[in-house]
C-alpha cells in the first residue's frame, strides 16, 4: 500500500507541472528577414516564411497560381515613410496583394492535406496601417481586421471563431503621416489553435503590416522528460510491488 501512496502523491505534482513546463513562449519579430529596402519572400506551400517555429503563408485557399509572397520593411530603410516605428522589432511583414489571406501554422504541421496540424497559442500581435500619404492616392480609412482560428484538424469540422480589431489611420509625425504599431491582444479562445488566418481586405487603404507575434508552442523536450519521469515512477512502484510480494510467505 505504501508504494501506491507514493505514486498518488507524486503523480498529481507531475501533472500539475505539465502545462507550465511543456509550453515555450516565443516572440516573433522576423529579424532574420530584415532588409534595407522593401523585399518579397516566397510564402507558398512548401516554401513558407518561417520564424521561430511558426510558418507564415500568403494564399487564397493555398492556390499555387496566386502571388504567394510576403513583403518586408527593414528598420534600416530610413527613407520609407510608411515604415512603422517598429520599437522592439527589426522587421514587419505585409501581404503583397489586397485581399490576400495570411495563414499561420506550426512548422511541424502539414497544411496541404490537413492531416497533421499541431496546436499552438497566440496572445498578441503588433499591427499598423500600411499606407501613408506619400504612397496613397486615395482617402485613407481605418481598417477592420478580423482574425480567424480553428482547433484540431481540418477533418474535425470544428467551428471557426474570430476576433475583430480596428486599425486607425496613421497619425502625422513631423509633418508626415507615419504608421505606428498597435498591439492587438487575442482572447482566451486563441490559446489552443491549429491555424490562425486573416485577410487584408480590399478597398482604399486597407493594407496592413504586422510583427511581434507572441505565442506559445508545446516544448518537445519537456514532453519527453515528462514521459521519462512517468515511466520511471511506474517502474519504481512496480519494482516495490514485486519486492514486497517476494517477501510474503
Amino acid at each position: 500500500m505504501h508504494h501506491f501512496k507514493i505514486a498518488s502523491s507524486v503523480l498529481p505534482a507531475v501533472l500539475i507541472a505539465l502545462p507550465a513546463g511543456a509550453q515555450q513562449t516565443i516572440r516573433i519579430d522576423f529579424h532574420q528577414y530584415a532588409s534595407p529596402t522593401a523585399k518579397e519572400y516566397q510564402a507558398a506551400i512548401g516554401n513558407p516564411v518561417t520564424s521561430n517555429g511558426l510558418d507564415f503563408y500568403q494564399s487564397s485557399g493555398f492556390d499555387v497560381n496566386n502571388r504567394n509572397a510576403i513583403g518586408t520593411w527593414g528598420t534600416s530603410d530610413v527613407t520609407a515613410v510608411n515604415r512603422p516605428t517598429n520599437i522592439g522589432s527589426s522587421t514587419t511583414l505585409f501581404g503583397t496583394a489586397l485581399a490576400g489571406e495570411i495563414d499561420v501554422f506550426r512548422s511541424s504541421s502539414d497544411p496541404v492535406f490537413g492531416t497533421h496540424l499541431d496546436p499552438f497559442s497566440v496572445f498578441s500581435i503588433d499591427v499598423s496601417h500600411l499606407y501613408s500619404d506619400a504612397y496613397s492616392p486615395f482617402t485613407l480609412v481605418p481598417i477592420n481586421l478580423t482574425f480567424y482560428a480553428f482547433t484540431g484538424q481540418y477533418a474535425d469540422n470544428n467551428p471557426v471563431f474570430s476576433q475583430t480589431f480596428t486599425i486607425p489611420v496613421p497619425g502625422v509625425v513631423n509633418g508626415v503621416r507615419t504608421p505606428t504599431l498597435q498591439t492587438l491582444f487575442f482572447d482566451d479562445r486563441f490559446r489552443d489553435i491549429s491555424n490562425l488566418f486573416w485577410n487584408q481586405g480590399s478597398g482604399s487603404g486597407s493594407a496592413h503590416q504586422f510583427t511581434n507575434l507572441v505565442a506559445t508552442v508545446p516544448e518537445p523536450s519537456s514532453i519527453a522528460l515528462l514521459g521519462t519521469g512517468l515511466a520511471g515512477l511506474f517502474g519504481i512502484t512496480g519494482r516495490r510491488r514485486r519486492r514486497n510480494g517476494s517477501t510474503k510467505v
